[in-house]
């Protein structure tokens, strides 16, 4: 009897609620007039305007990370320099003890490399951490790095290509 007495209360309390709440929100669309809101505004251009927005908003920050990196890079070109009549053999290990010693901190060796056979060229770019290092190792040039003469200049630019020529680590093109 006591179960009979709860199952009928739960009853009571559920007459009043409908078993769709999207029902209920439709039809309070439906008197508030066609679904807008108080400014005559449909969701529809309401959605198309935070969207426009959005874009916006979006493309102000990838201008603003472009040209972040655009300084970025020109900072970097200040801070590296080209090293020219390296050793075939010589590696990036060994340009970099060669220049961390004398000139300061490296941030990043890219030897350039053939991009067939993947052999040295014998010019490497040398990143350091400071302009300072740059200066120091400009005046390194004409010291010997495994039996060559090296000849160190500040860096050409080369347009930001990258091949597969210039990475430090050799790739077959042949290789999937």
């Amino acid at each position: 009897m006591a179960d009979e007495g709860r199952r009928g209360g739960d009853r009571d309390r559920r007459k009043g609620r409908s078993r769709s709440r999207s029902r209920q929100r439709s039809r309070r669309g439906e008197e508030d007039g066609a679904g807008g809101s108080a400014q005559g505004i449909t969701f529809e251009q309401q959605r198309e305007k935070d969207r426009a927005e959005a874009e916006q908003r979006r493309q102000a920050d990838e201008e603003d990370e472009e040209r972040r990196r655009l300084a970025e890079d020109a900072a970097r070109m200040d801070r590296t320099v080209m090293v020219v009549g390296l050793n075939v053999k010589a590696d990036e290990r060994d340009i970099f003890e060669f220049f961390v010693g004398a000139a300061g901190k490296v941030r990043d060796v890219q030897i350039i490399r053939d991009a067939r056979t993947g052999r040295s060229k014998g010019v490497a770019y040398v990143e350091f951490q400071s302009h300072e290092g740059t200066t120091k190792a400009l005046g390194m040039s004409g010291q010997t790095m495994k039996g060559a003469a090296i000849r160190v200049q500040p860096s050409q630019s080369d347009g930001g290509r990258t091949t597969f020529a210039s990475q430090s680590v050799f790739r077959s093109p042949y290789a999937y």
